[in-house]
């Protein structure tokens, strides 16, 4: 009965977010065809933890592949659930930099918005730590908030979106 409300409320703007994704990717790729850099997409899969357990996917695109520090944006749609028992769907849009070991992401959802900051191995895990703010605590939905954990998994067949692993010698 839960998941039939999930899909009734959500899949209007799943499908509305998913479109303008596939849009984006084709009108990118269609451009940098020529060009020696591929423009590949990302798939992420990230799991954070604050007032409630959130688990979303999506992908993201490496803004900045040349250089060693890495811009990427992404657009995904995550699952909560509430203690209720309900299970509620989030969009969700960022914006992360990667520079050595460290990173910060900013983003956002329908619902909040959030910082973090931590570390990356390569930028294919990402251990962050932040906050997530409500946009409006009186709704019937529970609000997505608090501070925050993050684990984030990136995988692509891009060489170029991840950090080359450097041995001291």
């Amino acid at each position: 009965m839960a998941l039939s409300n999930f899909y009734k409320t959500y899949s209007g703007e799943l499908g509305i977010y998913c479109l303008l994704l596939v849009l984006f990717t084709v009108r990118i790729t269609a451009q940098n065809t020529k060009s020696e850099d591929k423009f590949e997409p990302i798939f992420y899969v990230n799991y954070s933890v604050a007032n409630k357990s959130l688990l979303t996917a999506g992908l993201e695109f490496c803004l900045d592949c040349k250089d060693e520090n890495k811009l990427f944006l992404g657009a995904g749609y995550g699952v909560t659930n509430s203690y209720n028992g309900n299970y509620y769907g989030l969009s969700d849009l960022n914006l992360s930099y990667s520079k050595e070991l460290l990173f910060i992401k900013t983003g956002s959802s329908h619902k909040n918005a959030y910082a973090l900051g931590g570390f990356t191995f390569l930028n294919r895990f990402d251990l962050g730590f932040g906050y997530s703010f409500p946009y409006n605590n009186n709704e019937k939905i529970p609000a997505y908030k608090g501070f925050t954990t993050s684990l984030t998994l990136r995988l692509t067949k891009n060489e170029k979106a991840y950090q080359k692993f450097n041995m001291i010698q």
